[in-house]
């Protein structure tokens, strides 16, 4: 029950900072990928950025928190899914995801290493 609560309170976590830094993430992605409206989806430029800046800021940071604290990665693939499908929608870009992930895993086993965390 308490690896549950802890779990449930590094998603929180993760929903928090994922929140706070979608506008910075959004912006990242715009400047790697510039945002043309299309005449079939209008959705104002704004608020695309921040769906898509919530959702890589998510991966970052789900990937990063719990490669550090959950010694148990069996739920990882699961809780990612929902992120996982939305960024599947822009195919052509696939590799901005599989490297921001493969960034926050290089980032989180470097932390681990430095401070020693079991």
């Amino acid at each position: 029950m308490n690896s549950f609560i802890k779990n449930v309170l590094l998603i929180i976590v993760i929903v928090a900072l994922s929140f706070f830094t979608a506008e910075y993430f959004g912006s990242l992605y715009n400047n790697l990928v510039p945002y043309y409206e299309s005449s079939f989806f209008s959705v104002p430029k704004e608020s695309a950025l921040l769906f898509n800046g919530f959702i890589f800021a998510y991966l970052f940071f789900f990937i990063l928190i719990f490669q550090l604290f959950n010694k148990r990665n069996k739920w990882i693939f699961v809780l990612l899914l929902p992120a996982i499908m939305l960024l599947v929608i822009d195919w052509i870009h696939i590799y901005l995801p599989i490297a921001l992930a493969l960034v926050a895993l290089g980032l989180a086993l470097l932390l681990r290493k430095v401070f020693k965390i079991s």
